[in-house]
């Protein structure tokens, strides 16, 4: 009880000491609130862009590679382009090593993704989406990757097999075209080819949209699937590749994507335990050393690799190196700001070594002193984390209006207002532990004394 006592004692003192010089408490306030405002709208930038992209299923996501392109070797070199060094770096495998792997049934799961640019059109042809990416995939996408479906179902792997055209689409998409959500039994046109709707999903839009980032990192879906056979039956192709075997030529005389000749699609693989993933890592190296004798003659060591979701994020540099640079100058300004506070509380405790005298000349001790002044600069952090608030949702309205891809991911979740209450304590207690270290270390004698 005199613990306790003593604390609000001292609490009420520190209250007392802020309101009595308003505007130095003020001054004390705006500064510790301008810190963290700063610091706190790049740690949530940060924060956004490098969540999971997929709780609870990334950690088990992982990305597939093998080199089987009949081509001289471009990505284990540097390249340089107008003089500037950039590294190259291959994620995409031609369509026979795609069909290999997965009839190896070598992981629990495993899918190709290629993204294809298409109009799409009703059955009666009265409605159409114009230039929306598809994604041709295998009936194992929906459930690895956890997509909730509305209405029907996703396609099964004898559909995969026999290459039928069917399709899951989402909800705005069926609303767009047929003018309901339940847009089963329905057909969309793709090309000269009728795909028929088996399911219907809600929009499946994970930030960032890691699976296939070359259609984009952020603010990007798909709002149609459909198998990969039948996208290659009904004559369509991957919107990118990235290369394709010496001697091929394209139709359009400008860039190749076909998967026959170019490496266009990804493979993904399910992997649930460390064991797993080394034995799949094994295959790969293992196929693709099979096709040495093929690949010897273009110069080619035989190559694969398989990564994790945050090891491809990073290796594709998804977060801007700018945004952590920013990080690191906004930590610098709030430790300039913590500088200037903690010299604004020692001089105006210091002002008052006359008043502490008196009151430890009449029996306080330096520890009471001690926990009045660090009381009275902790009080006016945490009133400059509340004036950071809004100071931090003005900065996070700024960045919005920048126009950038991943504006709409930019807000402040529960996470992060708690990592603001927890800096503003942090900073309360560094800024107001020396100030009130000197005040408690005064004299009393002295001070009496001179009075």
């Amino acid at each position: 009880m005199k613990s306790l006592s003593t604390v609000h004692y001292a609490s009420q003192l520190a209250v007392a000491g802020l309101s009595r010089f308003p505007k130095r408490a003020a001054l004390v306030v705006i500064t510790v609130a301008l810190g963290i405002a700063a610091c706190m709208t790049t740690l949530t930038l940060l924060h956004v862009l490098s969540a999971d992209p997929l709780p609870g299923r990334s950690q088990n996501l992982y990305l597939a590679w093998v080199d089987t392109l009949m081509a001289r070797p471009q990505h284990s070199a540097a390249c340089s382009l107008n003089g500037v060094t950039c590294g190259v770096t291959f994620d995409r495998i031609k369509l026979h090593a795609a069909q290999t792997l997965l009839a190896a049934h070598r992981a629990a799961r495993r899918t190709v993704v290629a993204g294809i640019t298409i109009n799409e059109v009703s059955g009666n042809g009265l409605y159409a989406e114009n230039q929306k990416t598809i994604l041709a995939t295998t009936s194992a996408f929906i459930p690895m990757f956890g997509v909730a479906l509305r209405y029907g179902r996703d396609w099964t792997p004898a559909e995969d097999a026999a290459r039928d055209p069917v399709a899951v689409i989402d909800v705005q998409l069926a609303r767009k075209l047929f003018g309901t959500a339940d847009a089963v039994g329905q057909s969309v046109r793709l090309n000269k080819t009728l795909f028929r709707v088996v399911g219907v999903m809600q929009r499946f839009e994970p930030e960032p949209h890691f699976y296939a980032l070359q259609e984009g990192t952020y603010d990007t879906w798909e709002n149609m699937y459909v198998p990969y056979t039948a996208a290659l039956d009904a004559g369509l192709e991957p919107d990118y590749s990235d290369d394709c075997d010496t001697g091929y030529k394209p139709p359009n005389g400008f860039i190749g994507t076909a998967p026959q000749h170019c490496a266009s699609l990804g493979l993904w693989a399910q992997l649930d335990t460390p064991q797993q993933v080394a034995n799949y890592r094994t295959f790969l190296q293992n196929y693709v050393d099979q096709q040495q004798r093929a690949l010897a003659s273009w110069g080619k060591q035989p190559e694969s690799k398989l990564i994790s979701v945050a090891q491809w994020l990073k290796e594709k540099q998804v977060v801007p190196a700018s945004t952590r640079v920013n990080v690191w100058f906004a930590v610098a300004f709030l430790v300039l700001c913590m500088l200037n506070v903690m010299g604004l509380l020692s001089a105006r405790f210091l002002r008052r070594r006359q008043e502490i005298g008196i009151r430890r000349a009449l029996g306080a001790r330096r520890g009471d002193v001690f926990l009045q002044h660090i009381l009275e600069g902790g009080f006016a952090c945490l009133l400059g984390g509340a004036l950071a608030i809004p100071l931090t949702l003005l900065g996070l309205w700024i960045l919005r209006r920048q126009g950038s891809e991943f504006a709409s991911l930019i807000h402040v979740d529960p996470a992060m207002l708690g990592a603001l209450i927890v800096l503003s304590i942090v900073v309360g207690a560094l800024v107001g532990l020396l100030p009130a270290w000197r005040a408690a270390v005064i004299e009393p004698g002295l001070q009496v004394k001179s009075e």
